[in-house]
């Protein structure tokens, strides 16, 4: 799934730059503030001891210790952007950093915060945990023994035709494939090759699965594609192997979606959801990191397993999941052009 996070174009750089500047004096502010709080915190409890062997702090000596404290924090602060900068960071991963505790995500030019929602439950992977090997596949190189990694990808007609035998032997144990998309005329028809790769995949022990874009703005809509999804599987749950996914993306301003809320958009994925559950088969949610946040009541969802796309160095994602989008331009033998490159991962 494309994560479109468009590049401001030359003539916007002042404007780019002018609104970094702001970005920054408000994060500086609000640093300072907490720190002026804490040591205020602090100061009392030490006015207190003071008080208690005879020795007094006046308002002045006071209100000068908090002033070189907050301008202390003040340049803490300036150093660790400048630091981060002059090291090649981007803008946006310079905010993850400074940001811990929150996701931040660009869409658009513009930076979101959302903060981490501790009662979901999360993945136990740090960044360190998984790096990229010299075939350009992704590994997990941590120490935990029970965790468990095959690579995948996810194809469609735009893949041409697909040779499955050499697939199988770049070592690829599962295929996500489109099962349907929208024609010139806005009716849901199955991908041209849809049936051809998820039985050219299953016929050299490749686990197959599917996928189709959530474009609808109501649940009956939903579970509408739920069903032309499903009369269109000819294999079992158990004879296919992966999962049936729902994919859902921040939609342009000019699509009719572009106003549904984030109520809306969190019912239609349950609808979907419920509707190939109760077929028999398993379903997953599959996002970016924007859209997850931005469209999804995730705390709503916890239920289903969640497809997270994220193209960054590491994974930017602390919750739970089945299966990491890392890549669009990857290359697998037996397929022509970019390939879209999976990890999926388990732990016992």
């Amino acid at each position: 799934m494309e994560n479109r996070e468009p590049e401001k174009s030359n003539p916007n750089h002042r404007r780019v730059f002018y609104f970094l500047n702001i970005l920054f004096m408000c994060m500086i502010t609000v640093a300072s503030l907490t720190m002026a709080v804490v040591l205020f915190v602090r100061l009392e409890r030490l006015r207190s001891e003071k008080q208690q062997e005879g020795t007094l702090y006046t308002d002045s000596q006071i209100e000068k210790i908090r002033y070189g404290a907050a301008q202390s924090e003040r340049n803490r602060i300036l150093l660790e952007i400048q630091s981060s900068f002059e090291s090649g960071n981007s803008t946006i991963s310079m905010l993850r950093d400074l940001f811990p505790g929150d996701l931040v995500v660009m869409w658009e030019g513009r930076y979101y915060f959302y903060p981490v929602d501790r009662y979901l439950e999360t993945n136990p992977f740090s960044e360190m945990d998984f790096a990229l090997g010299e075939n350009g596949a992704m590994e997990y190189i941590g120490e935990d023994t029970g965790v468990k990694v095959n690579r995948g990808i996810d194809v469609s007609a735009l893949n041409g035709e697909i040779d499955w035998a050499r697939v199988a032997e770049d070592q690829i144990a599962f295929a996500m494939i489109r099962a349907a998309v929208r024609n010139t005329d806005g009716a849901l028809e199955q991908d041209e090759r849809f049936q051809e790769n998820m039985s050219g995949a299953k016929s050299v022990g490749i686990r197959t699965g599917c996928y189709v874009d959530l474009d609808v703005d109501n649940e009956k809509e939903a579970e509408e594609i739920a069903d032309f999804v499903l009369s269109n599987l000819t294999m079992s749950q158990q004879e296919m192997g992966a999962p049936v996914a729902v994919r859902v993306q921040i939609p342009d301003h000019s699509s009719s979606l572009s106003g549904q809320t984030r109520e809306e958009w969190t019912q239609g994925v349950r609808a979907f959801c419920a509707k190939i559950k109760k077929a028999g088969y398993d379903s997953v949610i599959c996002a970016n990191t924007a859209a997850f946040h931005m469209l999804l009541n995730m705390a709503e969802l916890e239920e289903y397993d969640k497809w997270i796309a994220d193209y960054g160095d590491y994974l930017y994602f602390p919750y739970k999941f089945k299966c990491w989008q890392y890549s669009l331009k990857g290359t697998v033998n037996g397929i022509e052009g970019d390939v879209a490159l999976d990890l999926s991962v388990s732990t016992e």
